[in-house]
């Protein structure tokens, strides 16, 4: 938050924290000081999480939140995969250094932000159509789309010899998208 963050090293994965959570989220009051003294956890102020060692790393913020400097923390703990949450939360150079160190998974903004953008998708497919899928089935499309956007990435960075490089073959792959949406209007 933008008081600085909390460790709970027990997860936030009971429906007590989750819901305050969205609680927190709906009050405006945007202090994730609160969650620590409810649930009595660790709370550092005026700071950044990227320390901290932990397997799966997913800043959600704000555009270029984590630098060069943050990005080699992260590397030096250990982190197993860097998921990018928020719209390219990483600068250049610190998604460089993650990308370069080996065996860290890297998933770019734009594949994981995809999802939100397919369930808006699938909204408006629902009330143009006059649809009223239940949310398993919601669930379900989004899955699909997911692992299709994963497997389109994948297969485009082999195919340009750049190994499992995620973040270059869904740079790839969407370009070729939009490659042959151009061409199929005739403006190429």
């Amino acid at each position: 938050g933008p008081d600085g963050y909390i460790y709970d090293p027990e997860g936030v994965v009971t429906e007590e924290k989750i819901n305050y959570l969205l609680e927190m989220r709906n009050s405006g009051r945007d202090k994730v000081q609160d969650y620590a003294d409810k649930f009595g956890c660790q709370f550092f102020p005026g700071q950044k999480p990227w320390g901290q060692k932990v397997d799966i790393v997913m800043p959600c913020a704000t555009q270029n939140d984590v630098n060069l400097d943050e990005a080699k923390k992260i590397v030096a703990n250990g982190v197993k995969y860097y998921i990018e949450v928020a719209n390219m939360p990483t600068t250049n150079a610190g998604l460089a250094r993650a990308m370069a160190e080996p065996g860290m998974i890297v998933a770019p903004s734009k594949a994981v932000n995809a999802g939100g953008v397919a369930v808006s998708a699938l909204e408006m497919a629902q009330n143009s159509m006059r649809y009223a899928w239940a949310g398993e089935e919601v669930d379900q499309k989004l899955v699909g789309i997911m692992k299709n956007i994963h497997a389109m990435s994948v297969e485009a960075a082999e195919a340009a010899g750049l190994g499992y490089n995620l973040v270059a073959g869904a740079n790839i792959a969407g370009f070729k998208k939009v490659a042959a949406a151009m061409m199929a209007q005739g403006l190429v």
